[in-house]
């Protein structure tokens, strides 16, 4: 049964605004946690520089380990339930730890397991989400639910470091992840709170052989025309991107001479273009059609990946970068959006969960290249060449969309 709601705006939509509410609460605990685990370990436990590496590692550990296991769970299970449990699970990991601090008994070993198990339940909770959207809001409101679900996260991580700091400045780090394990209490009474009753999860010929049905899953995603090149080509956007931005701050403070302070604003600024983005996603799907923004938000954002190496020292280069950013990410934003809601249409109901965790693993899977080729070509032959170089390759990404069906899909439902 579909949890439809009123007609009109998304914001008088009972059930979906509970699940964005506890969905941006809790985006803006994690933002505060990001900062605050860190804290603990170096202020708090006097961790070296490879203890706070491994305490890093492990945060993005899971993505490549659960992604394939948490869509076999979200198919199988109802998705409201199990991202309630994933909250309950994360409030508990977090709590530990300003709890172990009152009694003076914090360890790394804890910091590790609380950022291995927080990071495991993120993955299933945000595949269960992704697969939960669909059926509370059907093809007609898709593209707008998930604009908004990605507005919260763009203010998120604009506004959530910035409170993190405080916070920690305030009450000290470790009494500051005490607010993500409040977070994430907020999140599962909203998700308990809502009125939505899933359908029981359809049994599949694969059912109770689990590798089975991640193998039906992967199958799935590679077989179909627009899954398989939306899946390939977000996995190769994001390698390149992430080798990208793995130089970008040593390039622009080394070569370039900015500050800190600088970049900062730079980023700062990029980030705003997101939440823009994000908040015209569904108006600018609606008017040019699905398909075309795929492929022209990959196309527009692509060619300004160049800016960085070719702009001159000074402020000059500041604002261009900053303002070809902002530009940047809001194209990129509202393409995200096209794509996240093309996929989720094109999937039956009961693979939901499978496609989106196949989709996320093709991504994690690789996305450790993009550094690693990154270091590797700025080693031997410069950061601006290196830079050059990635950002002309990422013109392989609306390359790739132009090409394939994707540009055939139709204005509001693929």
């Amino acid at each position: 049964m579909r949890g439809r709601g009123p007609a009109g705006s998304l914001w008088r939509h009972r059930d979906f605004m509970l699940l964005w509410s506890g969905h941006t609460v809790s985006l803006f605990g994690s933002q505060i946690s990001w900062i605050a685990l860190p804290m603990v370990a170096v202020a708090g436990l006097r961790a070296t520089t490879f203890e706070v590496a491994v305490l890093g590692a492990m945060g993005t550990l899971p993505s490549l380990v659960v992604s394939l296991p948490a869509g076999v769970l979200a198919d199988r299970h109802r998705r409201r339930c199990l991202m309630i449990a994933c909250d309950a699970g994360s409030a508990l990991a977090m709590a530990s730890v300003p709890i172990a601090a009152v009694v003076g008994r914090v360890t790394m070993t804890q910091l590790y397991v609380v950022t291995l198990v927080v990071g495991a339940l993120g993955v299933v909770f945000g595949t269960a989400s992704g697969s939960l959207t669909p059926v509370l809001l059907g093809g007609d409101r898709l593209t707008d639910g998930n604009a908004k679900m990605n507005t919260a996260r763009g203010l998120a991580e604009m506004a959530g470091p910035s409170v993190g700091g405080f916070l920690v400045g305030l009450v000290g780090a470790a009494r500051a992840v005490a607010a993500d394990a409040l977070s994430y209490a907020v999140s599962a009474v909203a998700l308990a709170s809502m009125r939505l009753r899933e359908p029981k999860p359809e049994r599949t010929p694969h059912r109770g052989r689990f590798l089975g049905e991640i193998a039906e899953g992967l199958r799935f995603v590679l077989a179909h025309p627009v899954l398989r090149v939306l899946a390939l080509s977000g996995a190769v956007s994001a390698v390149l991107l992430r080798g990208i931005s793995s130089m970008w701050l040593l390039y622009v403070v080394r070569e370039l001479g900015w500050s800190p302070r600088a970049a900062g604003l730079v980023y700062g600024l990029s980030l705003v273009g997101g939440v823009a983005g994000s908040m015209a996603a569904g108006r600018v799907t609606a008017r040019f059609g699905m398909g075309r923004v795929i492929v022209l938000g990959a196309a527009l954002s692509a060619p300004f990946e160049l800016v960085t190496p070719l702009v001159p020292p000074g402020l000059a280069g500041q604002w261009t970068v900053g303002l070809v950013f902002t530009f940047l990410t809001a194209a990129g934003m509202v393409q995200t959006t096209a794509a996240q809601t093309a996929r989720q249409s094109l999937c039956p109901p009961g693979m939901l969960g499978r496609m989106n965790g196949s989709t996320h693993f093709m991504r994690a899977g690789l996305l450790p290249l993009g550094p690693l080729l990154a270091g590797a070509l700025g080693t031997w032959i410069g950061l601006r060449p290196a830079l050059i170089i990635l950002g002309s390759a990422t013109l392989l990404w609306p390359l790739l969309l132009s090409l394939s069906p994707v540009r055939a899909l139709d204005g509001k439902r693929p």
